[in-house]
C-alpha cells in the first residue's frame, strides 16, 4: 500500500506490532510517499527473509527498537530488501501500458524514468510491437553501472521513442524522513541526515560512467548532498573531460548560495520538481528554519545561469505538468491567499517555466526531432486542453482538462484515439 507518511506517526506507533494488530496472518507492507522507506508487518518480514540478524546494507538502515527488535521499517537502500520480495500482480508491460494511459490523461507525452524494476524489458517489448505511444528516457540504476559498462551501453542510444539516459546515483535521502544530507544539523534534530553514497565512491562511479560514455543523474536534496554531487561531477570531468550528455542533479531542495553558480560553470542541469515546495513546505520550515530562504530556489538558479528542467517526481508526489507549472508560478496552493506564498522571491515567470517543462527535458533526451514548440520543423507532440492556458489565471490552471494528445502526429488519447 502506497501513501504512508512516516513523519506523521509517533515513534511509539512506528513498531512492527502496530501493523501486526491490523493484519497478522499475511504480509502487509506500507510504502512511504517519498519512496525512500517501507514498513512491513511480521509476516512480510518473514516472507522477505528479514530477521533480527539482518545487517544494514550500504546506504540503508534496518530500523530497530532500543531492545534491538525490528520495527519493520526499512530506510533508503534497506527498502530494497523488502521490495524485491513483493510479487507483481501484472506483467511489467501491462503496468507500463497503464502508466502511459494515465500520463496521457494528464497531458504528458514522454518521461525521464528512474524506476528500478522491469521497465527496460517492458519498454523494449512494447517498442518492438509498435505499442509505445510515448517517449521514454530510461535511467540505469547505480547498481547496474558495471553491467552497463560491460555491455558498452551509451547514453543517447536508442530510437525516437526509447533512449538510454543517465546512471542514477543517490547522494542522500529525503527531507520528510530526515535523511537529506545537510551542512548543519536539522532544526528539530541533532542529525545532519544520511550519506547514501560517500563522496569518494560518488566521484569514482561518476568518473567510470563518464569514461564509458554514460552521463549521470544524482539525487541530492540537502545542501551538503548538492555540494557532494557537484564535487563528484567536477572531479570526474577533471580526470577526463566532459560527459557525453550534460549531467544533472535531481531535486536540489536546499543548496548553498555559492553552489548556484557552479551549475552553469560545470554545465550541470538542475532537474527540479516545483510541486515539492508546496507539498513539503511545512516540513521544510520545521526542519530547516531560516535556511528555507535558499530552498527550492528556482529563481536563484536561473539568475546564476543554470538550465532548469521541471518534472513531477511521480509517483512520489502529485503528477501532472499543470500542477507543477502552477506551483512554480504561485509558490503556494491554488486558492490560498498571497500571504501564504512560500518565498515568493523564488517564483519563475511563465516563459522560463514553460521552457523548463517543454523544451529542456527534450533537448537533454536528444530525440532526433526537436520537441516542445509548435513551429515548422518541430515534432508534433501536442496536447489539447479545454481552456487557453495562457489566458487563465495561474490559480485556475489545475482546472484545465485534457481533450486530446498526439505523439509524433498520431492521436493517442481523446475521442477517436
Amino acid at each position: 500500500i502506497r501513501g504512508w507518511v512516516p513523519r506523521e506517526w509517533t515513534p511509539e506507533l512506528k513498531r512492527r506490532r502496530t501493523l501486526d494488530r491490523v493484519l497478522a496472518d499475511r504480509p502487509l507492507v506500507l510504502h512511504a510517499t517519498d519512496g525512500h522507506s517501507v514498513w512491513g508487518n511480521g509476516a512480510a518480514l518473514e516472507a522477505a527473509g528479514i530477521g533480527d540478524h539482518t545487517a544494514d546494507p550500504p546506504g540503508g538502515t534496518v530500523d530497530r527498537e532500543p531492545t534491538g527488535a525490528l520495527t519493520g521499517i526499512l530506510i533508503e537502500q534497506a527498502a530494497s530488501l523488502m521490495n524485491r520480495a513483493i510479487p507483481r500482480r501484472r506483467t511489467p508491460a501491462e503496468e507500463l501500458t497503464r502508466a502511459i494511459r494515465k500520463a496521457h490523461s494528464l497531458g504528458i507525452t514522454g518521461a525521464h524514468d528512474f524506476d528500478r524494476t522491469g521497465i527496460w524489458s517492458a519498454a523494449q517489448e512494447l517498442s518492438r510491437q509498435g505499442r509505445l505511444p510515448f517517449r521514454l528516457l530510461l535511467s540505469i540504476p547505480a547498481g547496474k553501472l558495471d553491467s552497463a559498462v560491460a555491455l558498452e551501453l551509451r547514453s543517447g542510444w536508442g530510437n525516437d521513442r526509447l533512449r538510454v539516459g543517465p546512471v542514477k546515483f543517490f547522494a542522500d535521502g529525503t527531507l520528510g524522513s530526515g535523511t537529506a544530507l545537510l551542512e548543519q544539523e536539522y532544526d528539530d534534530d541533532t542529525s545532519r541526515g544520511m550519506e547514501v553514497t560517500s563522496p569518494t565512491e560518488l566521484a569514482d562511479r561518476c568518473a567510470l560512467a563518464r569514461k564509458a560514455g554514460l552521463t549521470v543523474a544524482i539525487h541530492a536534496i540537502g545542501d551538503r548532498a548538492v555540494r557532494n554531487a557537484l564535487d563528484a561531477i567536477e572531479g570526474s570531468m577533471r580526470r577526463g573531460g566532459p560527459f557525453p550528455i550534460p549531467p544533472r542533479i535531481e531535486h536540489i531542495q536546499l543548496a548553498r548560495n555559492e553552489d548556484f553558480l557552479r551549475f552553469k560553470a560545470l554545465g550541470v542541469l538542475a532537474s527540479v520538481q516545483p510541486i515539492h515546495q508546496v507539498t513539503d513546505r511545512a516540513v521544510a520550515e520545521r526542519k530547516w528554519g531560516a535556511r528555507t530562504s535558499r530552498s527550492y530556489a528556482y529563481r536563484s538558479l536561473l539568475r546564476a545561469g543554470a538550465r532548469l528542467l521541471f518534472g513531477s517526481d511521480a509517483p512520489f508526489d502529485r503528477p501532472g505538468p499543470l500542477l507543477a507549472l502552477q506551483a512554480a508560478l504561485l509558490r503556494r496552493e491554488a486558492g490560498e491567499p498571497e500571504a501564504r506564498a512560500f518565498h515568493p522571491e523564488q517564483r519563475v515567470g511563465l516563459g522560463p517555466a514553460l521552457r523548463a517543462h517543454l523544451e529542456e527535458p527534450n533537448l537533454l533526451a536528444g530525440w532526433g526531432t526537436p520537441l516542445g514548440r509548435i513551429e515548422p520543423g518541430w515534432g508534433a507532440d501536442l496536447v489539447q486542453f479545454d481552456q487557453d492556458l495562457l489566458g487563465i489565471a495561474p490559480d485556475e490552471l489545475h482546472r484545465a482538462r485534457v481533450g486530446g494528445v498526439w505523439v509524433a502526429g498520431a492521436k493517442v488519447f481523446g475521442k477517436s484515439a
